[in-house]
């Protein structure tokens, strides 16, 4: 033990690199700043680097100020016991309020509490997705120990602090930029102050009413509420005493997962909110032309507006229930209603009755084109077979003659292509034995040098195929090549 702590007697490199900046190589980072992306990872880079050149236990010490360590209870966190050491103030300035440890009016560091790493500076974090050690932040031992398989994803704390309130700014800058619900109110009020000197009590009625159902309207919890709220406890955390699943969630912003939640949230509430604005005002502006006009007359029920499409069906039902209450002038004014109500109806009748006759027609053309596609294909498949049958005779037929082709080169006998008129009619030539030529016949052969020679078996060719072969038939008899007789 004594060779060993003699052995780390050296302050660690990466503890001498923790008090500089890890952003800032030429002076204190400034906390307004922001960091691009290319600084990011020129960060990452550094902090890689820095890890890789203090993996091994040579040389690694815990620095002077180690020695002086307490041990204090901080009332604020539960009692919890953190192993910390007092920190100069010219380390202080180069260090995130975030990684700095308040105790009973003093600046703390955290060290490592493991036993056997002699309590040195807690510098680097994990953001390995996957790790699997009990603690994501470490000293140089830990790294080596628990997280060696996957040095490169290894941050320095302050690096990881810096990135963290970049992103924070980034991210409630994209937050400002959603479109927030507009205050109608102010519009509906200052048209119902022109007309209260009249029907001052009724108007005031109608006005609420007016107002609770554009509220009701444009009713909407804004959805980055709570994805905010997580941002803002994690950023509210000493790096310290996060766990293990609030490090690992502030990984994923900093790598821009919350962004991405946020832009989807950003699009929706556009959408959504832009079409209920231009509902309202579309329906505001006819129902106060519809007010200004008939209010003398329409003082009664009539102070509530419905938000629906002008166009739609359950809209222009509306109408008509209300419209039904009134007398003479009423009715003028709900015919136009009722007969764009029965248009609607006559419409959606003739698209349905249209619908179910395009489908009959598309399915009778479905059926006439699968028959046809049938008899096609079974026509089709006739004529490969054809074709087929076809190529094989012609190849075949092309490969017997090839082989005639080559026989007549050396074929030792007088060709015939027809028969005689002497014998029955066959597709063979007999050989003559007594001369070893062929003839069709024995009257071919003539009596003139020699008789033929009539022998048993006896040797022939094919006029077609010109194999020669033997028979067990007198010369003198008609023998086919069954092979080529087919």
């Amino acid at each position: 033990m004594k060779k060993q702590s003699a052995k780390y007697s050296k302050t660690e490199p990466s503890a001498r690199r923790s008090n500089k900046s890890p952003t800032s190589p030429s002076g204190n980072p400034k906390p307004e700043d922001m960091l691009t992306q290319s600084q990011v990872n020129q960060e990452l880079l550094k902090t890689q680097q820095s890890f890789r050149s203090s993996t091994g236990h040579q040389g690694q010490t815990p620095s002077i100020s180690s020695k002086v360590t307490q041990s204090v209870t901080s009332p604020g966190r539960n009692m919890q016991k953190r192993p910390s050491q007092i920190i100069s103030k010219q380390q202080l300035q180069n260090m995130h309020e975030r990684s700095v440890i308040k105790v009973l009016g003093m600046n703390m560091e955290a060290v490592c509490p493991k036993k056997n790493h002699e309590k040195n500076k807690m510098l680097y974090i994990c953001q390995y997705g996957d790790c699997k050690a009990d603690n994501r932040l470490g000293c140089s031992y830990c790294l080596v120990e628990s997280h060696n398989d996957h040095s490169q994803q290894v941050m320095e704390v302050q690096t990881f602090c810096k990135i963290f309130d970049d992103r924070k700014k980034q991210f409630k800058n994209l937050s400002d930029t959603i479109l927030q619900v507009p205050d109608k109110t102010a519009q509906v009020s200052l048209f119902f102050e022109q007309l209260r000197d009249q029907i001052m009590d009724r108007l005031k009625q109608i006005e609420k009413n007016i107002l609770q159902s554009i509220q009701e309207q444009l009713a909407w919890k804004p959805l980055q509420k709570e994805i905010l709220y997580r941002v803002e406890v994690l950023s509210s955390k000493l790096i310290f005493d996060m766990t293990q699943d609030e490090l690992k969630e502030s990984l994923e912003f900093i790598q821009g997962k919350h962004f991405k939640e946020l832009e989807y949230i950003k699009q929706e509430t556009n959408n959504y909110l832009s079409q209920k604005i231009a509902l309202v005002e579309h329906i505001w502006n006819d129902y106060k032309i519809q007010l200004e006009t008939d209010i003398t007359q329409q003082l009664n029920d009539y102070n509530k507006v419905m938000f629906l499409d002008p166009q739609s069906k359950e809209f222009a039902e509306y109408k008509m229930q209300f419209f039904q209450q009134k007398q003479l002038k009423v009715n003028e004014l709900s015919q136009p209603f009722h007969q764009q109500l029965e248009m609607l109806k006559e419409e959606e009748r003739k698209v349905e009755e249209k619908k179910q006759e395009e489908i009959r027609i598309q399915q009778q053309i479905e059926q006439r084109k699968k028959e046809e596609e049938v008899k096609k294909e079974k026509e089709r498949q006739k004529q490969v077979q054809e074709q087929i049958l076809k190529q094989k005779e012609a190849q075949k037929n092309s490969e017997r003659q090839s082989e005639r082709d080559k026989l007549l080169k050396t074929f030792p006998y007088k060709l015939y292509t027809e028969d005689c008129q002497h014998r029955t009619k066959c597709n063979t030539i007999p050989i003559f034995s007594c001369c070893n030529k062929a003839y069709p016949c024995s009257q071919c052969h003539g009596f003139v040098a020699h008789p033929p020679r009539i022998q048993v078996p006896s040797y022939r060719y094919c006029m077609k195929c010109l194999e020669i072969y033997l028979v067990m038939y007198p010369t003198n008899q008609a023998i086919n090549c069954l092979k080529c007789q087919k």
